[in-house]
């Protein structure tokens, strides 16, 4: 897993929610090169992490691979993670 970086979200895209198992969700916001996932405060936009989007990856895909990956993070641990990129807030 490689280090988290704070994400560039100024000209970023609302997705939607995603909900995970256990009832955990997350706002996700959409760049050109990353899927970007976090909750919405009176603070603003918190990133909790990112995953770097495919060369020819669809939205659907990209989103389903978060999916899976934020399930895996929460089941089983960080290490077992493949694509996501996640601050200390996780």
């Amino acid at each position: 897993m490689k280090n988290w970086e704070v994400s560039n979200i100024e000209n970023a895209k609302y997705i939607g929610t995603l909900e995970i198992e256990g009832g955990k969700y997350f706002e996700v916001l959409e760049t050109n090169e990353r899927l970007i996932f976090g909750g919405a405060c009176n603070a603003g936009f918190l990133e909790s992490g990112y995953i770097m989007r495919d060369d020819c990856e669809s939205l659907d895909e990209a989103l389903q691979e978060l999916h899976a990956d934020l399930e895996t993070f929460y089941r089983d641990g960080r290490e077992f993670v493949s694509r996501v990129v996640c601050n200390e807030r996780m």
